[in-house]
Parts: structure tokens; C-alpha cells; sequence
């Protein structure tokens, strides 16, 4: 039987990076990914790195949220010196559309939030002065709030970077399917296809597949699928100026050479395939705001599974019974964002037994049935 100090489990982003900090900080790693690392939700998110919006933001999310855009920008140098890979991690400034007073409106906590990012600053521009940015917006825009100094990335090659660094500090990087989680003696061991494995200290970054804990562990993981899909367009013309946004789609440039369009929020359940309706509802939505993706052709459609608890918050934190085990998982749509600080949550809470970053508010046991 194999033994570890601590077995990481799932090859996204999330448990990469847990991986990774682990790793750096000396534990002895096991990395564990049932099909391959970046195989789900991190190898095909957009990598827009804007910590300024979502459920949560203002409010508990703020925080985390924050220092995982800031890791990220010392990520970027330290992992291709690391491993090599270049991830294109690189500022992308983003503009956010009104077409209304109502969607201004609705933009103003953006701005407002603009100001407590360092490095991040935020302008409005009126419908003219977005024309003169982006002459091909649809000429109904009546407003725009432009992010200088977000962030944009591969999430593919970023997370693949991470496994790739936790690797070479020493981390066993594996497939294969965990199929269980008990007790032996004082550590745990962990049930895979391919036999036993025991460690201290086991993380669960299972993604949208969390709630399978819930049968190992006895006690609720109330984590879901969101699918979501992309489009991956080339369309006449140069690619956008900026990252375009507005409602819940987008347009932007990628390092590929394309324009990825998005996206769907779909509870189908763990259907993870592209499908036509999602096509042509993007499409629609897309060209409402920036037309001519209506005469581009789409060179890839995907679509993958993102992990929300009911709260729309992370789980993070220690489970009730179970010294050791630790959940990290339920990012949703801000996974890449929230995964450096989500990981480093969690190897400090193996490593030191408590989080320098604020996750209280994110802890498993506020699922638990009152006694």
C-alpha cells in the first residue's frame, strides 16, 4: 500500500493549485484526476481574471477574490520560470456595455469596487467615446465602463502549469478514479480503481462531482453542475480592442488567434455536451452587442460543468468527523480567479490547521442540519 502526507483530489485548477502550494511548502503530494489534469471546467474557461463581480462580490467573497486576482499576477511569472509552459497570462483591458440607464446603473457597483483593486481603475465613456474604442459595438450603446487593468489567461495551459510545478517539486501527479474515503488507523485512506492510498491529510476538489463525497463522508455536499458553453469564433476583421461584456455574455480575444463568445448558465444535470440551441442562443445574444460575430464562423463549440453549492459561495474548510479532510470546491463561474487563493486556503489549512486568508464564511459545516 502506497502512503503520502497528503492526497489532493481532482485535477482542476482549484486542486492543482492546492497541489502546488503544497508541494512548495515541503508536504509530500499525491495528485489525483480521474481522467486527465484541466480534462473538465478549468481547460475550458474563458480565463478572464476580473475580480470585481459575481455572487458574493461585495460582500464575504470580496476578499478571496481579490488576493486570488493578485496571486495570479505573481503566478504569471512564477510558473513559466517554474515549468516552461507560457500560459499567456497578460493584462486585457475589459468594457463593460449599457445599452440603458438601467444597465448603467447596474454597472456602478463595478466602478465603485474598481477602487479597492490595485492595479485595476475604471472610467466611463460615453456611447461615442465607446464607438471610437470599438467602432464595430452596435451603435445602440448608450454608455461603457471601461477596466483598465484586468487580467486575461489560458486556463488550459494555467492549470496544466500548476500540476506541472507541483510535479517537479516532488508531487506524484496520477489517474485515477477515487471510488472512497475511510479511516485506517490514526491516517485515512483513500479508495481509488487502482487500489489504497494513505496520507495525513486528504483535499476533495472534485468540482461539480463534490456531492459524491457526500456518501464517503456522511455529511451533506450540496455541490451541482452548471453548464456552461463556448464559442470559439473567427470573425472578418481584427479581434476586439478589449474584452467586451455585457449581461451575462462575452467577446474576447484569445492567444489562439480566435474570439471566444459566451456563455450559458444550463442545470442539465451532468450533460456535458455541446448542443445546437446553446449555439444559436449565444450567437444571438453575441451579436446583440457586437455584431460581427453574426458573420464569423464558429471553429470550436465546447462545453463543460462548473461546481455551485445553493448559496452560489465556495465550500472550503475542514469536515465535521473527519480530522484531515478538507473541501475545496463550489468556485462556479469565478474557478480560475478564485483558484490560487482557494488552493492556498486549503494546503494552509493542512499545513497550519487554519486559513490566512478569510474563509469562515465558506465552511462546509454551514450545510450541516441544526442539532
Amino acid at each position: 500500500m502506497d502512503t503520502g502526507d497528503v492526497i489532493v483530489i481532482g485535477g482542476g485548477a482549484v486542486g492543482c493549485a492546492a497541489a502546488y502550494f503544497l508541494a512548495k511548502d515541503g508536504a509530500r503530494v499525491t495528485l489525483l484526476e480521474k481522467d486527465a489534469v484541466a480534462s473538465a471546467a478549468s481547460g475550458y474557461a474563458m480565463g478572464l481574471l476580473s475580480p470585481l463581480s459575481g455572487a458574493g462580490i461585495p460582500g464575504p467573497l470580496e476578499e478571496l477574490s481579490l488576493q486570488g486576482f493578485y496571486a495570479h499576477r505573481d503566478l504569471a511569472a512564477e510558473l513559466k520560470e517554474a515549468t516552461g509552459v507560457d500560459y499567456h497570462a497578460r493584462p486585457q483591458d475589459s468594457l463593460n456595455l449599457a445599452f440603458s440607464e438601467e444597465d448603467a446603473r447596474g454597472l456602478e457597483v463595478i466602478a465603485d469596487y474598481c477602487q479597492k483593486v490595485d492595479g485595476v481603475s475604471s472610467r466611463w465613456l460615453d456611447g461615442s467615446d465607446v464607438m471610437a474604442l470599438e467602432p464595430r459595438i452596435s451603435p445602440s450603446v448608450w454608455k461603457g465602463l471601461l477596466i483598465e487593468g484586468a487580467w486575461l489567461l489560458d486556463a488550459d495551459l494555467y492549470t496544466r502549469a500548476l500540476a506541472e510545478a507541483a510535479r517537479r517539486l516532488g508531487a506524484d501527479v496520477r489517474q485515477a478514479r477515487v471510488t472512497g474515503l475511510k479511516r485506517s488507523g490514526s491516517n485515512l485512506s483513500v479508495q481509488t480503481s487502482d487500489g489504497s492510498l494513505e496520507a495525513g491529510s486528504v483535499v476533495l476538489a472534485l468540482g461539480p462531482w463534490a456531492g459524491d463525497a457526500s456518501s464517503w463522508l456522511g455529511v451533506p455536499v450540496p455541490i451541482s453542475p452548471l453548464k456552461g458553453q463556448i464559442l470559439r469564433m473567427d470573425i472578418p476583421g481584427p479581434p476586439p480592442a478589449c474584452s467586451l461584456n455585457y449581461a451575462s455574455n462575452y467577446a474576447g480575444a484569445k492567444a489562439d488567434g480566435l474570439v471566444w463568445i459566451g456563455t450559458t448558465e444550463e442545470r442539465v444535470g451532468f450533460d456535458d455536451r455541446p448542443t445546437e440551441e446553446a449555439r444559436a442562443a449565444i450567437l444571438r445574444s453575441v451579436a446583440a452587442f457586437f455584431p460581427p460575430v453574426a458573420e464569423g464562423t464558429v471553429a470550436r463549440q465546447t462545453a463543460c460543468l462548473r461546481p455551485v453549492a445553493p448559496d452560489g459561495l465556495p465550500i472550503i474548510g475542514g469536515v465535521a468527523g473527519w480530522d484531515g479532510v478538507y473541501l475545496a470546491t463550489g468556485a462556479g463561474r469565478k474557478g480560475i480567479v478564485l483558484s490560487p487563493s482557494m488552493g492556498r486556503a486549503a494546503a494552509d489549512l493542512v499545513l497550519e490547521g487554519r486559513s490566512r486568508l478569510p474563509v469562515d464564511a465558506f465552511s462546509p459545516a454551514r450545510f450541516q442540519p441544526a442539532a
